[in-house]
C-alpha cells in the first residue's frame, strides 16, 4: 500500500504558560489517515485544534507527542516541503510588486528552475483568473489578493495543498471558479486539505470531512454522512392550477406553494406514489421531486450547541 498523503498517530500538542499556571491542550491524541487524491475538509470552531494540526503537518509547530508523516516522510524534510503548497488565512503580500515579480520570489524560495518558473507563472495566473493584470498588489481588491495567494500555493505544482479559507473575499462567480479549480486539481491526483468557514463550499467539494472540537476528532465521514434525509420532500410542477391544488390536497393535505414549488412530509412511500399518480391524472408535469437533506451547517450548529450545553 502506497504512503498516505497525511498520516498521524496519537498527535498531541500542549502549550504551557508558567506565569499564568495554565496548560492548554491544543491537540489530544489525533490519529488520522488521509489518502492521496482527495479533497479533505477540516471543520471546527475557533480553538478546536485545526490550525495547530495544520501547522504541525507544515512543520511550523512541533508536536508534544505522537507522530506525523506527510507524503511518506517527515514534515520537516526540505524535499517533502518542496512538494507542498500552502495558502494561509491571512497572507502578507509585498504591496509594491506586481504579481509576476512576487511569484518569481516565491519560485526562488521553492528552489524552482528559472526557466521552468518563467513558464509556470503565466499558467498559474491564468488558472486563478489574474492573467494580464498589470496592477501592483497595493491596488488589489481582497478577492484579487486571495487569488494571488492561491497562485503562489499552486506555483510549484504541489502534490499536497493546504488551503485556509481559499474563497474568502470572492463573489459567487469567483467562488465557483475556485471550486472548479480545486476539482480539477483533484482530478490530476492532487490532495487538498481545505479549511473554510463557508460550510456550503466544503459540502460541495470535499470527499471526506473531519470535525474537531477541543483538540479531539469528533467525527469523520463523507459529506452525505453529515446530511441525512429530513423526511421532507420538495416538489416542483410545470404549472399550479386549481386541479393541481385539489390533487395535492386530496393526498397529503394543505400545502404552501412558492411559485410552482412546494414542500411536504409524506407519511410513507405509498402516499408519495399516490401523490405522483394523482398529479399524473390531472395531468401536470412533475419537474422535480426530491428528498430534502439536512445541511452541513445544520449538523455543525447542532454540534456546537450540544457542546455548549455540556
Amino acid at each position: 500500500m502506497s504512503a498516505a498523503a497525511v498520516e498521524t498517530s496519537n498527535l498531541a500538542k500542549t502549550y504551557r504558560e508558567p506565569l499564568k499556571r495554565r496548560t492548554t491542550h491544543a491537540l489530544r491524541g489525533v490519529s488520522v489517515r488521509i489518502e492521496r487524491g482527495v479533497i479533505f475538509g477540516l471543520l471546527g470552531q475557533n480553538g478546536a485544534g485545526k490550525t495547530t494540526f495544520t501547522k504541525i503537518l507544515l512543520s511550523l509547530v512541533q508536536p508534544t507527542s505522537g507522530t506525523a508523516q506527510v507524503l511518506g516522510g517527515s514534515p520537516g524534510d526540505p524535499a517533502i516541503r518542496r512538494r507542498i503548497g500552502y495558502l494561509p488565512e491571512q497572507m502578507n503580500l509585498p504591496e509594491m510588486f506586481k504579481a509576476p515579480t512576487m511569484l518569481r520570489l516565491m519560485g526562488q524560495y521553492y528552489g524552482m528552475d528559472r526557466r521552468a518558473l518563467e513558464k509556470r507563472i503565466p499558467e498559474v495566473l491564468e488558472q486563478v483568473g489574474l492573467a494580464g493584470n498589470r496592477k501592483t498588489i497595493e491596488a488589489y481588491s481582497k478577492g484579487m489578493r486571495q487569488r494571488l495567494g492561491l497562485a503562489q500555493a499552486l506555483l510549484n505544482d504541489p502534490e499536497l495543498l493546504f488551503l485556509d479559507e481559499p474563497t474568502e473575499g470572492l463573489d459567487p462567480l469567483g467562488r465557483k471558479q475556485i471550486r472548479d479549480l480545486l476539482l480539477q486539481k483533484r482530478a490530476e491526483g492532487k490532495t487538498i486539505l481545505l479549511n473554510s468557514h463557508i460550510l456550503s463550499e466544503i459540502e460541495m467539494v470535499c470527499d471526506q470531512i473531519l470535525v474537531m472540537n477541543e483538540g479531539e476528532v469528533v467525527r469523520r465521514g463523507k459529506p452525505t454522512d453529515f446530511t441525512p434525509p429530513t423526511g421532507v420532500y420538495r416538489m416542483r410542477v410545470g404549472a399550479v392550477t386549481d386541479a393541481v391544488h385539489e390533487a395535492v390536497q386530496r393526498v397529503v393535505g394543505p400545502v404552501r406553494w412558492e411559485g410552482a414549488t412546494t414542500t411536504f412530509t409524506p407519511r410513507d412511500r405509498a402516499q408519495l406514489n399516490a401523490l405522483v399518480d394523482s398529479l399524473r391524472a390531472v395531468p401536470v408535469e412533475i419537474e422535480a421531486l426530491e428528498p430534502v437533506r439536512a445541511t452541513l451547517e445544520d449538523f455543525f450548529l447542532e454540534l456546537v450547541l450540544r457542546k455548549e450545553a455540556e
